[in-house]
């Protein structure tokens, strides 16, 4: 049987992205060939992709080293929008296939994958639109831009034969456009070949994500750990932090920071931790419509989550007593950390309603249909 292939696109290294990680092995395991376009900013993008992926993926990855993609960026994305429609006209002019699906995920990567669809209108390639974050609500944009930059996404979206968004929740923010066939799938983890250890409670919190001044109370955290140095936190990931949280871990004996993990070792580690979290400022728009992986994270791995109020998930982490909710504010955090670290009952409770949650609504093989139907559907 001829397998079918994806192109998929993403700006990210893959191997540290649990969304596109998840998809691409789900395509992968199941009957499509995936050819991954992906940005590199670490120089080791590849080798480590090769560790997680079979052999159904392949990759090709724009070198470019930079902290963070977007206007002050402009003339790195719009090398990026050469590079991928260039990669899109040299996989199919040279592979032997009629047709292609083509898996963009958001508007930096969809937008040079619509303008090479409009230029070649006359091959049969299907539009996949994986909306992680709208894109004015997500990026701070010069208002005179931000209608013009919406209604790009809008005719990305129309064009589409499939749009994927997070949440139920998310249709608000594309009430605008049209989409041709719309599903859902939830930024939750696959378990199913994560070995997880039997230690469940090495550290007191864990934070594995970005690193960026994101609004994600990150450096505040950090900033007041010194007056709690009696607590054991773990932190990894990537961005403007790490020096401060290296820093820490040099200073604290109760403080490691771990750098950049492959998703399948964030598992690992926020399976021995006590508490995660899940915090976003609501005073940005996209943040009140969130889908934190370590949201769903905790669901899977049963542990209790702080998250900030207003941000939409507090509404279930109250209606199923998943966790504690604050304001955006780290004396918060930390008062809700000490109270669930105070009370081990409590926390086991949470943690177990947010496992049967996660069983029930929104464990990843729940997703994986979802994603294969709607894939199957196109001819």
């Amino acid at each position: 049987m001829i397998m079918k292939t994806v192109i998929f696109v993403r700006t990210a290294s893959m191997y540290n992205d649990s969304r596109a990680m998840k998809e691409i092995q789900s395509l992968s395991n199941n009957g499509y060939k995936v050819i991954v376009l992906g940005w590199d900013r670490t120089g080791s993008a590849i080798e480590k992709c090769r560790d997680l992926f079979n052999e159904n993926v392949s990759f090709y990855f724009y070198e470019c080293n930079i902290v963070k993609i977007g206007f002050r960026n402009i003339d790195k994305l719009i090398l990026w929008f050469k590079w991928v429609y260039s990669k899109l006209s040299f996989i199919t002019q040279n592979t032997a296939l009629d047709s292609f699906i083509v898996h963009a995920c958001d508007l930096d990567s969809g937008l040079p994958v619509y303008l090479f669809l409009r230029r070649n209108s006359h091959l049969r390639i299907h539009l996949v639109y994986d909306i992680y974050d709208y894109y004015i609500d997500l990026h701070h944009i010069p208002k005179a831009l931000e209608s013009k930059i919406e209604q790009m996404e809008i005719a990305i979206i129309n064009s589409a034969a499939v749009t994927i968004i997070c949440t139920e929740e998310r249709t608000a923010q594309i009430k605008k456009s049209t989409p041709q066939k719309l599903i859902v799938l939830h930024n939750s983890p696959d378990l199913r070949e994560v070995r997880l250890p039997k230690s469940s409670s090495d550290f007191d919190y864990t934070y594995c994500g970005s690193l960026f001044p994101a609004r994600r109370l990150v450096k505040e955290i950090l900033d007041r750990y010194p007056i709690h140095e009696e607590l054991k936190f773990v932190f990894a990931g990537y961005g403007s932090y790490d020096e401060l949280a290296e820093k820490l871990s040099v200073s604290y004996s109760n403080f490691r920071f771990l750098g950049t993990l492959i998703y399948p070792d964030v598992l690992e580690i926020e399976s021995r931790t006590k508490v995660l979290s899940a915090i976003y400022d609501p005073l940005i728009r996209n943040h009140r419509l969130c889908a934190p992986n370590k949201f769903y994270e905790s669901l899977a791995l049963g542990k209790p989550v702080i998250v900030c109020q207003g941000t939409g998930i507090d509404k279930l982490v109250e209606k199923y007593n998943l966790g504690l909710t604050i304001q955006y504010d780290a004396e918060e955090f930390y008062k809700a950390l000490d109270t669930l670290l105070k009370d081990p009952k409590r926390r086991k409770e949470m943690g177990q309603n947010g496992k049967r949650l996660y069983e029930e609504q929104y464990k990843w093989e729940i997703m994986e249909k979802r994603l294969l139907q709607a894939y199957s559907e196109l001819q």
